[in-house]
């Protein structure tokens, strides 16, 4: 029995919607390509090439609408917003930091197909703040591209953050000669100053937050808790230590972080469940384009 070249052409274009696939839009990428593509980023992750994205506001590696989860803080929106944080964020050794700027990195696990790259990545921050403590932290990542080689969406998780927090603390510690609890409060109290101190430099006119430094300094270490390591997106002092960095680039939008609102970033507004459930991600990170299952999926 012989079948037309159309019966066939026809088959084949139905069959991925009968399986629940959808390859009409898919990226293929060679696995030195997808390589390529995750080095690019590290690359421009490291100081001082950071510097350079920074200052470029919208960086040409993500596209226009990119979407970003980092799981000890939040989810990201657009090429601006994740310029600032993920290459803003840490490209000022001066300015007091609980892990400085990146120096070098290495990827250590990597397995890529498609337009979609799974990773782990070794980051040595110098952490300039603690006496240029040289920290190794480890960064899991699921980052897709789009056929431009830019990235559209990510979702990154900082393994054994907890752990590097309170390294950073006792290394404070034995640096003030004090305890850990001592560590912890000198800690709180310059953060605290610092923020308060971006604040009356920045957060003026319709962007004020606080009366004054005072009342800033009370509510940071009085009102509200320094914060866990899974809290840097909560109603925390961690959080609003995150957003200081970025206020100087756009007062209007980030002044609201560092104040008492938290300013939809430093905020209580959801369980745990609620986390782990949120709908958030416009494509699917399952091989192949199946959504059925699914949960992290926007409606």
């Amino acid at each position: 029995m012989y079948l037309s070249w159309a019966v066939i052409a026809a088959g084949l274009a139905w069959a991925p919607t009968v399986w629940g696939f959808n390859h009409a839009t898919t990226v293929n990428y060679t696995y030195q390509e997808l390589w390529k593509l995750e080095t690019t980023f590290w690359d421009n992750f490291l100081y001082p090439a950071n510097v350079q994205q920074m200052l470029a506001i919208n960086s040409t590696l993500f596209t226009p609408d990119v979407q970003g989860r980092v799981d000890i803080t939040r989810v990201f929106n657009g090429s601006e917003l994740n310029t600032e944080y993920l290459f803003g964020l840490f490209s000022d050794p001066d300015h007091l930091s609980l892990v400085g700027v990146p120096v070098a990195y290495s990827i250590t696990q990597f397995s890529a197909n498609g337009n979609i790259a799974s990773a782990t990545t070794v980051v040595t921050f110098n952490a300039t703040s603690f006496g240029n403590l040289l920290l190794p932290v480890t960064i899991d990542t699921w980052i897709m591209w789009d056929a431009e080689g830019r990235i559209e969406q990510y979702d990154a998780t900082f393994r054994w953050f907890g752990f590097l927090l309170d390294t950073l603390v006792e290394a404070l510690a034995t640096s003030i000669n004090g305890t850990t609890s001592q560590a912890t409060a000198a800690l709180t109290q310059l953060l605290a100053t610092t923020i308060c101190a971006t604040h009356d430099q920045y957060c003026t006119g319709d962007n004020q937050q606080y009366t004054n430094a005072s009342t800033c300094y009370d509510f940071l270490t009085q009102d509200i808790p320094l914060g866990k390591d899974y809290e840097l997106g909560r109603n925390t002092l961690l959080c609003r230590e995150v957003h200081e960095h970025m206020v100087q680039y756009d007062p209007a939008l980030h002044c609201p972080h560092i104040g008492p609102t938290g300013g939809d970033y430093c905020v209580n507004d959801q369980t745990y469940a609620q986390k782990v459930l949120q709908k958030y991600f416009r494509k699917s990170w399952i091989a192949g384009g199946s959504s059925d299952e699914d949960i992290w999926l926007a409606d």
